[in-house]
């Protein structure tokens, strides 16, 4: 269950204008994760979950992040760049490669693997931190290139009803902290105009700027996005 942020279930399909600071950002993710102190995260690699792998390890510096993953096969990307990840934050690591399961409550595209995740994750942690939710408001669809605002409220106006709420349903007793979507985040989201978000070219450009920022690496920032609907896909298929 969706525990953090309490009011998970608001709307989330404005935007306005602004001058976009990493650092300030930055800062209050820092503040938002002392305040919730869960060091498990929901990690694929990407340039989301390793820009809050990396605000994790800072925060908390005084032990060790758990990360997660859970894919088909050992070749997928998302499982080698999360291992190049851990080894680089120094994280305890755990690897779900199982065999894919349906059930009639999975509705969407990758529904399975987000609940084959949750159903193994009670042997390790009651509480994990995933990064929902940035994809719609920082432009990380490859649709989102459109640059339209209709397309980009139409990701908003979904995230609540196509992802979270069967993320909550899914995690059962496992609780659930949502960082990206704390309301002094999406703030600061909203005022970013969408031209600052997308171009031809690039997806989530505060998001490249961010990682950048931190110093992370190339390769974990220009990688092809991938996601839960892609976990369970046979190679070549």
């Amino acid at each position: 269950m969706i525990v953090y942020p309490s009011d998970w279930e608001k709307e989330y399909e404005k935007y306005g204008s602004y001058y976009f600071n990493p650092s300030e950002l930055l800062n209050k993710l820092y503040l938002i994760l002392k305040t919730i102190n869960v060091p498990h995260l929901g990690y694929s690699g990407g340039i989301d979950s390793t820009i809050m792998l990396d605000v994790m390890a800072a925060t908390y510096s005084d032990r060790k992040v758990h990360t997660y993953i859970i894919a088909s096969r050992e070749d997928h990307p998302d499982v080698q760049f999360a291992r190049k990840g851990s080894k680089i934050y120094n994280t305890i690591h755990h690897e779900f490669i199982v065999e894919p399961t349906h059930k009639k409550t999975d509705r969407f595209e990758g529904d399975n693997a987000v609940r084959q995740l949750f159903e193994l994750l009670p042997k390790f942690t009651d509480k994990i931190i995933c990064c929902d939710g940035i994809d719609e408001f920082m432009c990380g669809y490859y649709n989102h290139q459109h640059k339209t605002a209709s397309n980009y409220k139409h990701y908003l106006s979904n995230l609540v009803i196509n992802q979270l709420i069967p993320l909550n349903h899914a995690s059962k007793d496992i609780e659930i902290y949502l960082p990206y979507l704390d309301n002094q985040l999406i703030d600061i989201y909203r005022k970013i105009p969408l031209t600052d978000k997308v171009d031809s070219k690039h997806r989530k450009k505060p998001m490249i700027e961010i990682a950048k920022h931190l110093g992370i690496l190339d390769e974990f920032i220009n990688r092809n996005k991938y996601g839960f609907c892609d976990a369970f896909i046979e190679k070549n298929k």
